[in-house]
């Protein structure tokens, strides 16, 4: 599972993003659940892979309480309609 992670006070400056991302870290490292990785995209949000899909809600709820702003990404679905004139 993919959690994005806003930042509290809506910024998109990098320090304040990592600081965020740092945090949450921390957070899900005290509440036992477990991390792949995480980082920034390009618009400037963050992001936090989980090892295990079960750990969403939890990983969620302890996000929650520590005050961050956070939600699950989902992966956009590629359109069923193939482009006109592609070969």
């Amino acid at each position: 599972m993919i959690i994005s992670i806003h930042s509290s006070d809506d910024c998109r400056y990098e320090f304040e993003v990592d600081q965020e991302l740092q945090r949450a870290f921390t957070i899900l490292r005290g509440a036992l659940i477990r991390i792949l990785g995480g980082g920034r995209f390009a618009d400037g949000s963050a992001y936090v892979v989980l090892a295990f899909e079960a750990d969403g809600f939890a990983a969620l709820a302890a996000l929650k309480d520590a005050g961050i702003q956070a939600s699950e990404l989902t992966p956009r679905k590629p359109s069923s309609n193939p482009v006109s004139g592609a070969r």
